[in-house]
């Protein structure tokens, strides 16, 4: 299908020549549902990925330095770094898509229209809140609320220039960052007082109708049995759960 939205693109990272059945079903149904709008795999310069655009002709390729793609350290310098952000400048906003996530419908330009700079499932870095059942949706709820949640970037729509503009003022005043880089902007853009000036975030209640991670089936009771736009993680926490909506072998 021709492109027709050519305001938000489809960035998929992309550092291995082979997918494996639910990688491959990801970019299938992504390639489906968000056919509309531009599709970009950035991957290290010497990865050969011709079967991709054999496939999917639709895809263009943003080759970067081997070394962004050397590890999980050096991806979250890359996503960190405004120099990453100014290669999609002609674009409002990115959808960062890694191929274990999955889209169920297209919402992405409702979510661009609500005024967030950043946006994506929200979640506890602590393991009892991984795979919580539909009965302890409460519990998840309340721990959300009481806890600097964060918002993951695995699946996350981030505003270009806000993202470059947040992270040349970072940059100014702060020493480079060494965490996950979603962590810098959500929990870091509310901890850092100056920060919050610069990246307006949603709710958990907004982001989890966005994207469900940890704890599907409790997030699931508390949309209201409503699936969100898309989902992440999904083989990873509570498979058993995505089972009834996700067939990778088709």
């Amino acid at each position: 299908m021709k492109v027709t939205d050519p305001s938000v693109a489809i960035v998929i990272p992309v550092y291995r020549p082979e997918f494996t059945e639910a990688e491959e079903a990801s970019l299938k149904q992504c390639m489906n549902v968000l056919s509309r709008y531009p599709v970009r795999i950035v991957k290290p310069r010497s990865l050969d990925l011709k079967w991709v655009a054999a496939e999917y002709p639709a895809i263009e390729f943003v080759s970067l330095d081997d070394a962004c793609f050397s590890g999980i350290e050096a991806y979250n310098r890359l996503l960190t770094s405004s120099g990453f952000y100014k290669v999609f400048s002609e674009y409002e906003f990115i959808l960062i898509y890694q191929l274990d996530a999955f889209v169920f419908r297209d919402e992405l330009r409702d979510w661009c229209k609500k005024g967030f700079d950043y946006i994506g499932s929200p979640s506890l870095h602590q393991e009892e809140f991984d795979s919580l059942p539909a009965g302890s949706g409460q519990i998840f709820a309340d721990a959300l609320s009481s806890r600097r949640f964060v918002l993951n970037g695995g699946l996350s729509l981030r505003r270009v220039p806000a993202f470059v503009r947040y992270l040349k003022i970072y940059d100014l005043f702060y020493p480079a960052w060494k965490g996950n880089e979603d962590m810098l902007f959500s929990q870091e853009a509310t901890r850092l007082i100056p920060m919050k000036l610069f990246m307006k975030l949603p709710t958990w209640q907004e982001a989890l109708r966005f994207s469900f991670e940890k704890s599907p089936a409790a997030s699931f009771a508390l949309t209201n049995r409503q699936l969100p736009f898309a989902c992440h993680a999904w083989e990873r926490y509570d498979p058993e759960f995505w089972s009834s909506y996700i067939v990778v072998n088709q």
